[in-house]
């Protein structure tokens, strides 16, 4: 979902033109107060604000930043920029937003699965050095083989997802 917040009177044709380009579905607020309330009810994937917006809204325009959540802001003069410009820029906000959130996910996965393949290093050298013990009884030995086996299925598993 978009949100737009302008009073400028084409509010509805950049809106239409938008749920156009994106397939998201655009809302629209006249007043920061508006934008707030909408806010605290939903998330959104943009906020679009218009810079001619009344400065005594000004106030209100400091706490937004606070709770777009994940949203992109775009700052825009409505005023001066055509609808096609106002749709280019959301389009290329939403690009550049997925872009930084695919990156930061395979970031994320890179880390995960470096902690894990730690963790299975650890598993397999302790099991290791427990089953070369020469007084280990049958059961245990049983069941260490088992965690090393299991741990060289994940370890093969994680080597195969790379």
């Amino acid at each position: 979902m978009i949100l737009l917040i302008t009073t400028s009177p084409r509010v509805g044709e950049c809106a239409a033109a938008i749920e156009k380009a994106t397939g998201e579905s655009a809302h629209t607020a006249a007043s920061f107060r508006r934008a707030l309330r909408l806010l605290r009810q939903q998330e959104y994937d943009a906020i679009v604000v218009d810079q001619c917006q009344p400065e005594a809204e000004s106030e209100a325009g400091e706490v937004l930043p606070a709770l777009s959540g994940a949203a992109v802001l775009i700052f825009m003069n409505l005023a001066l920029s055509g609808t096609e410009r106002v749709v280019r820029d959301v389009r290329a906000a939403l690009h550049r937003r997925d872009q930084e959130q695919r990156q930061a996910m395979q970031a994320a996965e890179r880390i995960l699965s470096s902690e894990i393949k730690d963790a299975l290093t650890g598993i397999l050298l302790s099991s290791q050095l427990a089953l070369s013990e020469p007084a280990l009884p049958p059961a245990a030995e049983a069941k260490l083989r088992s965690v090393c086996e299991l741990a060289e299925q994940m370890r093969s598993r994680l080597e195969q997802a790379r």
